[in-house]
């Protein structure tokens, strides 16, 4: 890992799954605009996604991560339930010396209760915070559902979820362990990122076992971190990314 003066959480094994699984993400952006783009620094403290699964598909896990500047707001409201974190992460971005933080907390049942439908994550309040970020752009916030799902139809495979939070300077190294591929037909790979910038593109290239891979049109394959969703099709996920990628035969 290429760092320097800052301090995270390695992004590691989480929970694996063996069976007929599949995952998917919802959540949307506390941002009203697009960094950098002249617009008043301003943010939301609530914002809404959907989740629309099959019939047949049987929720298995729901994870809720939230993220954003400064220390954390570690205390939400999901569909007005309050969430508290079972889990945290900070870190410190080496440049500036500005702090980042994103919390976790296991929702399944509150998911597997309510269903389908919309999801308003609300009070993530980060509106005294943000002003000492606007300078270099870097103020934001935002929240994800990370699903995982079974379906009698789909094939037997094996999904791994990871978890950290790591500030990416020039290049940063993932080695996903814990991962045995038998077949990589229809293999894929997500991630939920945070701060990214669609109008700058400085080589934000994804590489899977070398190979630069993109995700076209949504993700070209200089510019992985470009603010887009690619379950909603979404080019306005100001500053964070709901991304999948086919790895197939990489």
């Amino acid at each position: 890992f290429l760092s320097s003066s800052i301090y995270g959480q390695d992004i590691s094994l989480y929970k694996q799954y063996n069976g007929r699984f599949d995952f998917v993400f919802i959540g949307n952006t506390l941002n009203k605009l697009e960094n950098g783009t002249g617009g008043p620094c301003e943010i939301n403290t609530s914002s809404t996604a959907t989740l629309a699964l099959n019939p047949d598909d049987i929720i298995e896990n729901a994870y809720l991560y939230w993220a954003g500047s400064g220390y954390g707001d570690f205390d939400v409201k999901l569909n007005n339930q309050v969430i508290t974190a079972q889990r945290t992460f900070n870190v410190v971005q080496a440049t500036s010396g500005l702090p980042f933080f994103s919390a976790f907390a296991d929702i399944t049942s509150l998911i597997q209760t309510t269903g389908n439908g919309d999801y308003t994550l609300s009070e993530l309040d980060l509106t005294n915070v943000i002003n000492f970020y606007c300078f270099n752009g870097t103020n934001f916030g935002g929240w994800a559902i990370v699903l995982v799902y079974k379906n009698d139809n789909l094939p037997l495979n094996q999904l791994n979820i990871y978890d950290g939070l790591e500030y990416v300077p020039n290049e940063i190294n993932i080695t996903l362990n814990n991962l045995n591929v038998i077949d990589n037909e229809d293999a894929k790979i997500g991630f939920v990122a945070w701060e990214g910038d669609q109008f700058i593109s400085v080589n934000e290239t994804l590489r899977v076992n070398g190979n630069a891979i993109s995700n076209l049109p949504l993700n070209p394959v200089n510019n992985a971190f470009n603010g887009t969703n690619s379950f909603t099709g979404s080019t306005t996920l100001y500053n964070m990314d709901l991304d999948v990628y086919n790895i197939k035969n990489n």
